[in-house]
């Protein structure tokens, strides 16, 4: 029976919502967040909030809820995936923003696992070989496969700001070092071995100029992405993504999800920098900006081979009952990236076409 979360919900709270709520407890001092760790009545408020928050946008439709959950989780995962500054050290804060990330993380999974039908993920074989090229046949069948965007709009009409609208891929790019260090300490043997070969080609095999967060910068300067132009362009789609690639790395239980869906992001992503990089030099832009995108189409082929060989297939082979986690995993990267590139090349097509030498001054 639905119980309308929204009854319950507490005025703590109404002050600007939820993500307000995390960002004054943010500036809370060590002792200030030492006593609200053990306000338990405060964190099932605040858990009741969530509820509240996570019904409105996934139950009743509200569009707006949903973009506040997605900002709350942003939030927690650039907390997740960064550095602690030395003056931080004392300050736990961990205890509420899992109690926070656990809900809302949930309804997000939820939602997209009912997306997924439910013959797409059964009847798959149960040796490793076969699935692997059950899962590619699962690529070339779905329309994010061979999206439009890449396959006829970057080659046929993409213009210098289309490439500038393409660091929507910050959400994800710059922390998939980081992503792939996390899906090591859940992975055993082989696969361990081949997610590590993985992470310290991100790493630039040990050199700083070829780390690759380094090199995506460099295509974020080449192009005028500025910190300001990314923050004002970031679409909601690209936060939904990014979301969710942070949430199935950071959780171990989420792994056999995370193989299936890092892999296709592995497996889909020479196709697509190679139009990248065509279009890019149709455009005669500066080729520093572009060694990133070469890089991973040649680079992104091996991963995703390895990735397919060394970590599905023996996962599937030790264990068949894995196959429908990683398919399921699979399946919420293709919908997701669907989503995504469906609502950039909408953008794209709308936007008022300006000459290069306008949008350089701009």
């Amino acid at each position: 029976m639905h119980t309308d979360r929204r009854t319950n919900s507490t005025p703590r709270f109404a002050s600007g919502g939820l993500l307000a709520a995390l960002r004054r407890l943010d500036r809370y001092s060590p002792q200030e967040l030492s006593r609200v760790s053990q306000d338990y009545a405060f964190r099932a408020a605040l858990a009741e909030e969530c509820r509240s928050l996570t019904a409105r946008g996934y139950e009743d439709g509200d569009h707006e809820a949903r973009a506040q959950v997605h900002a709350a989780l942003a939030f927690i995962h650039d907390h997740d995936y960064s550095a602690v500054a030395v003056e931080e050290v004392d300050r736990e804060f961990q205890p509420v923003l899992r109690d926070v990330a656990a809900l809302l993380e949930g309804a997000v999974l939820d939602h997209e696992l009912s997306r997924i039908a439910k013959g797409a993920v059964t009847g798959y074989p149960d040796s490793g070989s076969a699935y692997v090229r059950w899962l590619k046949a699962m690529v070339s069948d779905h329309p994010a496969g061979w999206h439009p965007l890449y396959q006829e709009h970057l080659p046929e009409s993409g213009e210098w700001e289309d490439l500038r609208l393409l660091t929507q891929e910050t959400s994800l790019d710059p922390r998939f070092d980081d992503i792939l260090a996390l899906m090591r300490w859940a992975g055993r043997g082989g696969e361990k071995l081949e997610i590590a070969a993985n992470y310290w080609d991100e790493m630039g095999n040990g050199n700083p100029a070829m780390v690759h967060t380094s090199l995506f910068d460099q295509a974020l300067e080449a192009v005028g992405a500025d910190a300001a132009y990314v923050r004002d362009t970031l679409m909601p789609e690209a936060i939904v993504s990014g979301n969710i690639s942070a949430c199935l790395a950071l959780s171990r239980r989420h792994y056999y999800k995370a193989v299936g869906y890092f892999g296709v992001t592995e497996y889909l992503a020479p196709r697509r920098f190679r139009r990248v990089v065509d279009a890019w030099r149709r455009h005669d832009l500066d080729e520093v900006g572009i060694v990133y995108h070469d890089l991973h189409i040649g680079v992104d082929t091996g991963h995703a081979a390895g990735w397919f060989k060394n970590v599905v297939g023996p996962l599937v082979s030790g264990d068949p009952r894995t196959g429908r986690e990683i398919a399921l995993g699979a399946m919420i990267r293709f919908n997701t990236s669907q989503d995504y590139l469906d609502a950039l090349l909408a953008r794209m097509r709308c936007r008022p076409r300006r000459d290069v030498a306008a949008i350089a001054v701009s």
